[in-house]
């Protein structure tokens, strides 16, 4: 396989991904009082989310790269 076709592959699979999930969610801390005895902090739930159009924009931008990459003859 050439460069762009790899490429065009990979952002193939993070659309459908990007679609299938829609978003992720993690924890941070987060510290609240920072002294030198004490230490209190709290662990917020953070979310990342794209719309799902965003993944379909990403898959066929990769078609793109694979139609591109496969027409060049060496």
């Amino acid at each position: 396989m050439k460069g762009l076709q790899i490429i065009g592959v990979c952002l193939i699979v993070l659309g459908i991904v990007m679609i299938a999930t829609g978003g992720f969610s993690f924890k941070q801390r987060e510290k609240i009082i920072d002294t030198n005895t004490v230490d209190l902090s709290i662990k917020k739930e953070k979310t990342v989310t794209w719309p799902w159009f965003a993944g379909g924009i990403i898959v066929i931008g990769g078609i793109g790269l694979l139609l591109v990459g496969g027409n060049k003859r060496n």
